[in-house]
C-alpha cells in the first residue's frame, strides 16, 4: 500500500488485517520504488497523488524496471477521470476516498485478487496449451501425420494443421481446405475424382471414410497419402468428421522394394526350376525310355514299368514346367500381359482339370512393367482363389481396356463368398495391396446365383519415351 496520509494507511491496514490479508506499507512513491525492488507483492494499492511522486509516473518507473505488478488505484473525489486513464493503463479497479471507502477496500481488494488468480490459471493453462500444442505439432511433423476438422455446415468448414500443408507442399493458409484449388491443383490427376467423390460424399452423409491417394505438390514431386477420419457428434447426428492424413511415401517406397525384391526371388526360383529341376527330369524320363526299349526284348513286364517310370517323369515335369511358368511368367515382358492371362488360363487347365478361359475382345498393351506384373499376379490370386475355396469348375479371366482405364475381372462358377468373409484369408489383402500399389482397386462380389466375381480397375497412363523411367 502506497499512501503518504499515514493514518488513512493505518485505517486501510486494519481493514485489511481484518479480512486476513497481509499487508506492508509505504509512505512515497520512491520507498515504494525501492521496497518494490526487493519484493513481490501480489497486489498494490495506490495513491495516485503522492507528494513526492504521482501514482501515473511511479507505474511508469515500475514499468521501465520491469517491475509490473497488478494494481489498484485510489483518488479522491473529482478525480475519477485520471482513474479511469489509470485503469485503461492496466489497473484492476479504482477507489474513491468518501464516506464508504473503508467498508469497500476489502471487497474491491478481494475481488481484485480473486480476478488476479483467475488470469494466473488461465495464463497457465493457456501456457500449457502452446506447450501441448507445440508438442503435438513437432509429434505431426516426426510422424509425418497431419489432422484435420470439417464442420458439417451448411455450408461444411475444414480447418487443416500446419502439417497437413507441410504434406502437400505449400505454405500455411495457401490453399483452402477441401476447395477447388485443393482438388484440381494437389490432389493427383489419376486420384482426383476418386478422392474428391469419396470426401464429398462422406461429408454429405456425414460419415468418416478411409483410404488411400496421391498428391500432387506444386514443385512436381509425388506424395502417397491415407485419409483416415470419423464422424464426431451426439445423439445419433454428426456434428463434425475429424481425422488424419499420413504420407505414407516412404511406406510404399519400400513396399514396392521389398515386393520387387520377391518377384526377382520368384522369377529366380522359377529359372532354377525350369533350368535345373526340369532339365533333371529330362534326363531321367530319356534315361528311363532307354530303359524300357532295352528291357523290352527280355524282360517286357519291367520294361513296360520302365515306360510307366518315363510318363510318371513327363508329367512331374509338365507340373514342374507350369510352376516354374507360374513363379516366372517370362511371356509376360516379352509379349505382354495378354499373352501372360492366356498362358495363365491354360496352365490352370491342364493343371486343375477345370474349364479355365481367357477373354479380350481388344487388344490391351500395359506400357508399364510393373503395373502388368501386379495385375497377372492379382489375376493369379483370384485364379487360385477360386480353386482352393470356391471349388469352381469353370473360370474366366477377362481384361478390357476402356478411355485411360484397364479393367480385369475374375470371374467362377464356384460357391461364392460368404455374407461375411473370413478376417483370416491374406488373399484378398493382398490383392487389394497389389492394386493399391499401381492406384487401382479391387472389388470382390458374389454372382447370381453363384459364384463369385473378382475385378480390378486401374488407370493406365501413356508409353513414355524409351530411356525416361517411370516416376
Amino acid at each position: 500500500m502506497v499512501d503518504d496520509d499515514c493514518g488513512l494507511a493505518r485505517l486501510i491496514e486494519r481493514a485489511l488485517k481484518r479480512a486476513g490479508h497481509t499487508t506492508a506499507s509505504a509512505s512515497s512513491g520512491f520507498d515504494a520504488i525501492n521496497w518494490l525492488g526487493q519484493h513481490r507483492p501480489e497486489l498494490l494499492l495506490l495513491d495516485l497523488k503522492l507528494q513526492d511522486l504521482e501514482g501515473r509516473e511511479l507505474i511508469s518507473q515500475l514499468e521501465a524496471l520491469g517491475r509490473t505488478v497488478p494494481f489498484i488505484v485510489i483518488t479522491g473525489q473529482g478525480d475519477e477521470r485520471v482513474a479511469v486513464e489509470m485503469m485503461k493503463r492496466g489497473a484492476l479497479d479504482y477507489l474513491v476516498k468518501d464516506a464508504q471507502f473503508l467498508d469497500l477496500v476489502p471487497a474491491v481488494v478481494q475481488r481484485a485478487l480473486a480476478q488476479i488468480e483467475r488470469d494466473r490459471r488461465l495464463a497457465a493453462t493457456e501456457e500449457a496449451l502452446r506447450h501441448s500444442e507445440a508438442i503435438l505439432a513437432k509429434a505431426q511433423q516426426i510422424a509425418q501425420l497431419g489432422s484435420y476438422e470439417v464442420e458439417l455446415g451448411p455450408p461444411p468448414v475444414a480447418r487443416w494443421s500446419a502439417q497437413m500443408f507441410r504434406i502437400l507442399g505449400v505454405a500455411p493458409g495457401a490453399v483452402r481446405p477441401l476447395s477447388d484449388e485443393f482438388f484440381d491443383h494437389l490432389v493427383h490427376p489419376d486420384d482426383r475424382a476418386r478422392a474428391r467423390a469419396t470426401i464429398e460424399d462422406g461429408i454429405r452423409r456425414g460419415e468418416g471414410w478411409k483410404f488411400e491417394y496421391r498428391i500432387l505438390r506444386p514443385d512436381g514431386e509425388v506424395r502417397h497419402v491415407q485419409s483416415s477420419s470419423e464422424a464426431v457428434g451426439n445423439s445419433g447426428v454428426a456434428r463434425k468428421i475429424v481425422g488424419t492424413m499420413l504420407d505414407i511415401t516412404e511406406r510404399r517406397r519400400l513396399e514396392q522394394e521389398i515386393l520387387s525384391i520377391s518377384e526377382q526371388e520368384q522369377r529366380r526360383i522359377g529359372q532354377d526350376l525350369h533350368d535345373g529341376i526340369c532339365q533333371q527330369l529330362a534326363g531321367i524320363e530319356l534315361m528311363s525310355q532307354v530303359l524300357e526299349q532295352a528291357l523290352a526284348p527280355k524282360a517286357k513286364k519291367h520294361s513296360a514299368q520302365a515306360g510307366q517310370i518315363a510318363a510318371h517323369v513327363r508329367d512331374a515335369i509338365t507340373q514342374t514346367r507350369m510352376l516354374a511358368h507360374g513363379l516366372c511368367p517370362v511371356v509376360l515382358e516379352s509379349e505382354g500381359l495378354m499373352s501372360a492371362l492366356q498362358e495363365l488360363a491354360n496352365a490352370t487347365t491342364k493343371m486343375f482339370g477345370v474349364d479355365c478361359v481367357f477373354r479380350c475382345d481388344h487388344p490391351v498393351h500395359i506400357h508399364d512393367n510393373a503395373t502388368a506384373t501386379h495385375l497377372y499376379r492379382i489375376a493369379q490370386e483370384a485364379v487360385s482363389n477360386a480353386i482352393k475355396h470356391g471349388r469352381s469348375r469353370r473360370i474366366e479371366v477377362g481384361l478390357a481396356a476402356e478411355s485411360n482405364r484397364v479393367f480385369l475381372a475374375v470371374k467362377d462358377n464356384g460357391c461364392g463368398i460368404p455374407a461375411t468373409p473370413p478376417r483370416t484369408g491374406a488373399g484378398l489383402r493382398i490383392m487389394q495391396y497389389r492394386a493399391g500399389m499401381i492406384g487401382g482397386s479391387v472389388i470382390v462380389q458374389r454372382g447370381e446365383p453363384d459364384g463369385t466375381t473378382v475385378a480390378c480397375s486401374v488407370h493406365q497412363s501413356p508409353p513414355l519415351p524409351k530411356g525416361k523411367p517411370r516416376r
